[in-house]
């Protein structure tokens, strides 16, 4: 049996963003530098995520390198990104994938519970 293991970067090119990256490709549909980003991920989940510089400037050089964000400025020490067009596809095929995965999660709950009322 061939087992392929890819490097972590390529998995974004396979379609299989991490959490975490997929909150930082959510933040970068408007422009944003770092410190933004990081205060959008608070934000959007409400306080329940926070990434540090060291993760997300790794994520940011892995998305960049996948294209699905780009450089857009680089001035006053403020990197600002924001995503591309092959980003905003990926971001629409991963929520599409997140949705079926929470749907298959509610029917498995479902059908737990029908099991444990009978």
């Amino acid at each position: 049996m061939e087992v392929n293991l890819l490097p972590k970067q390529d998995y974004y090119k396979e379609g299989q963003l991490t959490d975490l990256a997929y909150l930082v490709l959510v933040s970068l549909t408007k422009p944003s530098h770092g410190y933004l980003i990081m205060s959008k991920i608070n934000a959007l989940t409400d306080g329940d995520v926070s990434i540090g510089p060291a993760s997300l400037y790794t994520i940011l050089r892995k998305l960049t390198t996948a294209n699905f964000i780009s450089l857009i400025s680089d001035s006053d020490n403020k990197k600002t990104y924001c995503i591309t067009q092959e980003g905003f596809k990926a971001l629409q095929i991963e929520i599409e994938k997140r949705e079926r995965y929470a749907s298959y999660g509610k029917h498995a709950l479902n059908d737990y519970e029908e099991d444990t009322d009978g």
